[in-house]
């Protein structure tokens, strides 16, 4: 059985906000797959208006969830930021994220917010 329609990774990104929610929601799957290293779960949560946001919590307690959020940051030179949500503290540098062992300090600080 075979489909014709095209699959998300079969073409180039044409517009640049379609570019960036590429980048955003592979740096948010990084982020999830560093946080699985570390004993956590993590859903991207997407919204038609609103920002791509990765909630994250421990399934092994009843505790705290925290939403991330992936956004280029204001300024003459941007770079990506985990930045939490709502709000915009800056959780950690998403620039250099391609993967999840490039997302680890991130998910270190996520665990810390999660498990105090």
């Amino acid at each position: 059985m075979s489909s014709d329609a095209p699959r998300v990774c079969d073409g180039i990104p044409e517009s640049p906000a379609e570019k960036a929610r590429l980048t955003r929601r592979i740096k948010l799957l990084a982020l999830a797959g560093a946080l699985d290293d570390l004993g956590l779960r993590a859903r991207i949560v997407e919204y038609t208006l609103r920002p791509s946001l990765l909630r994250c919590w421990d399934p092994g307690q009843m505790g705290r969830t925290v939403s991330v959020m992936c956004e280029p940051s204001a300024g003459p030179d941007p770079r990506w930021q985990f930045r939490h949500h709502p709000g915009e503290e800056v959780l950690a540098d998403a620039e250099p994220v391609k993967e999840p062992a490039d997302a680890m300090d991130a998910a270190r600080v996520l665990a810390l917010l999660i498990r105090p």
